[in-house]
């Protein structure tokens, strides 16, 4: 039966058997809002893919249309979950980020599916205290997105896609939440501006839907976090590349027959 509600609510394994005797290698943090029909499939393709070195953390914004129902039923399958009013996407993360107890964070929201845990790579990437490893993904309409290790296209554009990317949780930044869209961005590029380490692997991780936030906005905020972290000149870099880039792969098909 479906609730209605405005106090916090809170369920999963932690709660019943306590934390975990040792630190698992991924917590995959999902935050949701009102995700009834999108959600089921999303932790169908986690729980396929879980093991005991893998942590499940669900925050939701409050929901009244029988996500929480949602979250009851997968109950031995998520190790915390919470349904409360928040400030938005980017908040829910940072309470995501702060629950989460892995030493890899990953965020898969409502439409996306997870498709491989990269296991042997995490291992070698936590060896080595690697702060970002980021890996492909499979975006729905537009095909593989693969990440880019480049100092310079990360001051503006999204050289690691955020459905693919695996943060250390003890060098996570944070997400700015004065950005409605696109703080995973401005988290990236804060990254940059640390020194935080970046593993880059052509491995395909997940399949992110195409109903996401950013995907419904413009590129305003974009705008403004490159110009908040590297300045104009690079904003208007990133003007020109967002126009000019669609023609290049045709452009290059034409000149390759």
């Amino acid at each position: 039966m479906t609730e209605i509600y405005k106090s916090r609510i809170e369920g999963g394994r932690r709660l019943r058997n306590g934390p975990r005797p040792l630190p698992p290698l991924v917590s995959i943090v999902t935050v949701v809002f009102r995700a009834l029909q999108e959600l089921p499939p999303l932790l169908e393709s986690i729980v396929a893919l879980s093991a005991d070195d893998i942590e499940v953390i669900v925050i939701d914004g409050g929901s009244d249309d029988g996500t929480l129902d949602v979250l009851r039923r997968f109950e031995n399958s998520i190790d915390y979950w919470v349904s409360e009013p928040d400030k938005g996407i980017y908040d829910a993360m940072n309470k995501g980020v702060a629950a989460a107890t892995g030493e890899y964070i990953l965020h898969l929201n409502a439409g996306d599916r997870l498709r491989y845990i990269p296991r042997q790579e995490l291992q070698s990437c936590r060896a080595d205290k690697i702060d970002l490893a980021a890996f492909s993904v499979d975006m729905e309409g537009f095909g593989i997105h693969r990440p880019r290790r480049s100092q310079f296209m990360s001051r503006f554009s999204m050289t690691c896609h955020h459905q693919g990317t695996f943060y250390r949780r003890e060098g996570h930044l944070g997400y700015d939440t004065q950005f409605r869209v696109h703080a995973d961005f401005d988290l990236n590029q804060r990254m940059l501006l640390a020194g935080k380490s970046v593993r880059c692997c052509d491995v395909v991780v997940s399949k992110m839907g195409d109903g996401g936030l950013s995907a419904k906005c413009s590129y305003r905020d974009g705008y403004r976090i490159i110009g908040k972290n590297f300045g104009f000149l690079y904003v208007c870099i990133a003007f020109l590349w967002r126009r000019v880039s669609p023609v290049i792969p045709p452009l290059k098909r034409l000149l390759n027959r």
